[in-house]
């Protein structure tokens, strides 16, 4: 694969991006590229090889998807079927960057192309001579597409979801004959066809090698709204210029942050990341954590979009976005974070109005986006706690250490690679609403909704909602009653407030561990409190049991072979010890040694992580990225500090990699952060300096970035203990200490 560079070789933050880092995973699927502006509304990448779920291994290109149909190119006589005009290609022979792709489809022998605008796209094919080429145009859903002249196609189709989109094309040259088909029957001559599983092609006989442009405008809502997209984005521009303004558009924007120093390989890594924060984020679940952070200092404008968009959908649904697919009402978390930092352009009361019902009215059962609450969220809200299903008499043990120490003959007694028997220890579900495949995931839930309470609670507060404020911050300290002192580890309860046994915190739960967590296990949400660091250390026993426990983290081994673990719990990749930086909910952990004394292993733990879990190849992500998220944490994270706790407006400090990071904050202000003497032995910090006064505490807050400054970090290459050690110098907890 080839990347576009200035001349002379002088990279720019565009030229690092590596479009196929992490499209191939250790998981279901890879990442998906594409090819968009930054903030544009179109997106385009070549549709691969189906059934290969990891797209750099593809060997095929079926099409260029557009969200209207797909688009192709081939030669010889009209074909109509997908398959049939698929193309192999070789990555050695392509280029992908943010804003331009180019692949030689080896089968017909044409170079295609395509550059993009905010809602066009502009291609580019390289016919072949002395044959035919067909353009080919495969339409979505319920379809009307039009031939209006020989330069001219028109349509539009609306999906199975409702969405309708319409779109113009225009040809660089007249075809000298065209036709339509539906159901795979041919129609030649045929310039108008409606209905479902239709298509259209237009040929062009050639001579000699000759170039074929198309500018295609999209819209939601109408044909001359897509036709003006052609005329006011493209216009009289020529394929080059298109192209270079579009790498001149992510140029600026990747430049919000410079980085200088690092190598080569980790500014690839870097800058790559960087893109996938920005070319849209999927839903809060994961990118509350960073990602929408990220976002409130780099881009505020566009979380304030954000949020007005989550009230937009409140006040037409009914109820703010929430996780959807996963748990947690983290539009919440986005809006208190956003707030608290001082982005208030919104509607804050009817924001405020949503995430209350969300927080007393809503479902809180995961994978339901919304609908009413059951018993289920009574239980939450009577006694604290999201309740789990009872277990089964003849499920239940005399003695759990003798169960537990007969674990291992259990698993591999039944089954290698998939622990199935878990789940059995539960009764029935009777609660209709919960999904049977991901289960009621009751600690999780109880621990992601105490976090959005909290989240609420300091929203009120600032609003001078008092009784609101003491409700939430009551619910704010959930995450105590699923902590079983007896084990030292989050735990299930029944509805009766009994313990949940037998329950081991590292297999319990089933597949995916979904009887109990989302995605993992006791050993990782055991750690879920970031409002609350400090309350957790005076659960565990204080600064010394937290740090025994935490570092048992990272060095807790399976009880089977890691193939048998993945096997039940396929979304804890990255590990390293029982931690998974492949899945979203470990992100903060590291950062937690800061708040018992010890950053310097805040240091030690996010280097390696770094070091291990991400890569300038197509393995570069040991997880999803989720919208962005994982990509967002590697942003922080190599710059030198991490949002710990989003709502609370502060930063973690790290172990940055850059000798220097400069991150534009707007008004013609930035926030650097030097790193003097960094390199990859010279991770811990022995000193700090912020705008030119001593920092002795780990962590600094967002009007420390917003009003621009310099973070200066002394390195070396053994720890400084005494730096950010003292007790009051960890950050705020909703706790004090005990």
């Amino acid at each position: 694969m080839l990347q576009c560079c200035t001349d002379g070789n002088e990279k720019t933050p565009v030229d690092y991006v590596n479009m196929y880092i992490g499209t191939i995973s250790p998981k279901t699927h890879g990442l998906t590229p594409g090819v968009k502006l930054p903030g544009g509304a179109m997106r385009l990448f070549p549709t691969f090889t189906p059934g290969v779920k990891d797209q750099y291994l593809a060997d095929k290109i079926i099409g260029f998807p557009m969200s209207f149909g797909s688009l192709m190119i081939n030669t010889g006589n009209v074909k109509t079927g997908i398959l049939e005009n698929a193309s192999k290609f070789d990555h050695d022979l392509e280029t992908a960057t943010p804003y331009y792709y180019q692949a030689l489809l080896e089968d017909p022998d044409i170079n295609a192309e395509y550059t993009i605008t905010t809602h066009t796209v502009l291609f580019r094919f390289t016919l072949p001579k002395d044959t035919t080429s067909n353009l080919l145009l495969n339409m979505a859903g319920n379809a009307v597409v039009e031939i209006k002249n020989n330069t001219t196609i028109e349509g539009a189709s609306t999906l199975s979801n409702g969405a309708k989109y319409y779109f113009c094309a225009e040809l660089s040259s007249p075809f000298t004959s065209c036709g339509t088909w539906q159901n795979d029957t041919v129609n030649p001559n045929s310039r108008l066809q409606k209905g479902e599983k239709l298509g259209l092609y237009v040929d062009y006989p050639t001579s000699g090698s000759e170039k074929l442009e198309i500018k295609v405008g999209v819209s939601p809502t109408s044909i001359d709204e897509a036709r003006s997209y052609i005329a006011n984005e493209i216009g009289s521009l020529t394929f080059e210029q298109v192209k270079q303004k579009a790498k001149d558009l992510w140029n600026k924007e990747l430049s919000l942050i410079k980085v200088e120093g690092g190598t080569e390989k980790q500014r690839t890594i870097f800058y790559s990341t960087l893109y996938m924060t920005r070319i849209g984020m999927g839903n809060v679940w994961d990118t509350y954590r960073c990602a929408y952070p990220l976002q409130t200092i780099i881009k505020p404008e566009e979380n304030m979009q954000a949020i007005r968009w989550f009230i937009d959908r409140y006040e037409k649904t009914g109820w703010l976005p929430s996780s959807g697919a996963m748990i947690g009402h983290h539009s919440t978390a986005v809006i208190v974070d956003s707030y608290m930092k001082g982005m208030r352009d919104f509607d804050v009361e009817k924001a405020y109005e949503g995430m209350k019902k969300n927080a007393m009215e809503a479902t809180m059962i995961p994978w339901k986006d919304e609908g009413y609450i059951t018993e289920l969220e009574q239980c939450y809200f009577d006694k604290g706690f999201y309740p789990a299903l009872p277990v089964r008499e003849d499920a239940k043990v005399a003695n759990p250490d003798e169960w537990r120490k007969n674990l291992i003959p259990i698993i591999k007694a039944e089954m290698p690679y998939q622990i199935s028997w878990v789940t059995h220890v539960s009764v029935k579900e009777w609660v209709k609403e919960v999904n049977p495949w991901h289960r009621r995931q009751s600690v999780s839930v109880t621990l992601e909704h105490c976090y959005d309470d909290w989240c609420l609670a300091q929203l009120a507060k600032a609003l001078g909602k008092e009784a609101d404020y003491q409700l939430f911050m009551k619910r704010a300290h959930n995450y105590q009653n699923v902590y079983n002192p007896a084990i030292g580890f989050m735990a299930p309860k029944s509805a009766d407030g009994n313990w949940i046994e037998p329950f081991d915190p590292k297999l319990s739960g089933g597949f995916a561990g979904e009887e109990y967590f989302a995605e993992a296990n006791s050993w990782i949400y055991t750690w879920h409190v970031q409002h609350d660091v400090q309350g957790l250390i005076n659960l565990m026993g204080g600064r010394e049991k937290f740090i025994t426990k935490l570092n048992a983290l990272f060095v807790e081994w399976y009880l089977m072979d890691k193939p048998a673990f993945i096997g039940q719990f396929p979304d804890m990749t990255g590990l390293i010890g029982q931690y998974c930086q492949g899945n979203e909910p470990s992100f903060h952990i590291p950062y937690l040694y800061n708040y018992a004394g010890q950053q310097w292993m805040t240091a030690s733990r996010v280097r390696k992580i770094m070091d291990l879990w991400y890569d300038s190849t197509p393995f570069g992500y040991c997880g999803d990225d989720d919208g962005g998220a994982m990509s967002g944490w590697y942003v922080f994270s190599s710059m030198g500090f991490y949002p710990q706790c989003p709502g609370q407006p502060i930063y973690d400090i790290g172990s940055p990699i850059f000798e220097k990071s400069t991150i534009d904050v707007g008004g013609g202000k930035t926030f650097v952060v030097e790193a003097k003497e960094v390199s990859a032995q010279n991770k811990y910090i022995q000193s700090a300096m912020l705008n030119g006064t001593p920092l002795n505490k780990p962590w600094f807050t967002h009007a420390d970035i917003i009003k621009g400054g310099r973070l200066v970090l002394q390195m070396g290459p053994r720890p400084n203990k005494n730096w950010g050690s003292a007790p009051d110098a960890a950050a705020p907890s909703m706790s004090a200490p005990q």
